[in-house]
């Protein structure tokens, strides 16, 4: 079930994935840092890696959900893709909803502070969730991945006999 956006065999949407999350992470940690300090510069940090975090998220659900639409997916998989969107739209949300409220410090050492923190930490959290299901996809049904581009792995994935965690097939 090859990717449909992809540079030669590699999808594009794994390759973007990890932008948003490092700036989201960046913000989570930033936040932390505005808590215990609060020293402005945190703040600043937080809320540049939030709208970074939101533009990278866009790039990277363009190529995500030109997948969606045209690669060729189990009942299952389909169940989880639909989630998967779901979830990585609504952590978007929250993350615009949070950009929101921090804009032009307006959430800067008063009270609007801690429903901005709690949006993005839920939005993080669904974040969380959604990877997992998007490895998922990868890794259990296929979606994205050349089953047989490298002969040689294709048939040491074949070869059940002999192999287990950490040992090589039997050749």
């Amino acid at each position: 079930m090859k990717s449909k956006a992809a540079i030669g065999n590699h999808p594009i949407h794994p390759a973007l994935v990890p932008l948003p999350i490092g700036c989201f992470f960046l913000a989570l940690v930033s936040d932390v840092l505005d808590a215990l300090t609060r020293n402005a510069f945190w703040y600043d940090v937080s809320v540049f890696a939030i709208g970074l975090g939101v533009v990278t998220a866009l790039a990277a659900a363009v190529f995500g959900f030109i997948d969606f639409i045209s690669v060729e997916m189990s009942p299952a998989g389909w169940r989880i893709a639909k989630i998967h969107l779901a979830l990585n739209l609504t952590a978007v949300a929250l993350y615009i909803g949070t950009f929101w409220i921090r804009r032009d410090h307006r959430a800067l050492d008063n009270d609007a502070w801690m429903p901005a923190f709690v949006l993005q930490l839920a939005g993080f959290l669904i974040l969380g969730i959604s990877g997992w299901l998007g490895g998922k996809l990868s890794f259990e049904h296929k979606v994205g991945v050349v089953e047989t581009a490298d002969p040689e792995a294709t048939e040491l994935g074949l070869k059940r006999e002999g192999a287990g965690p950490g040992r090589r097939a039997a050749s």
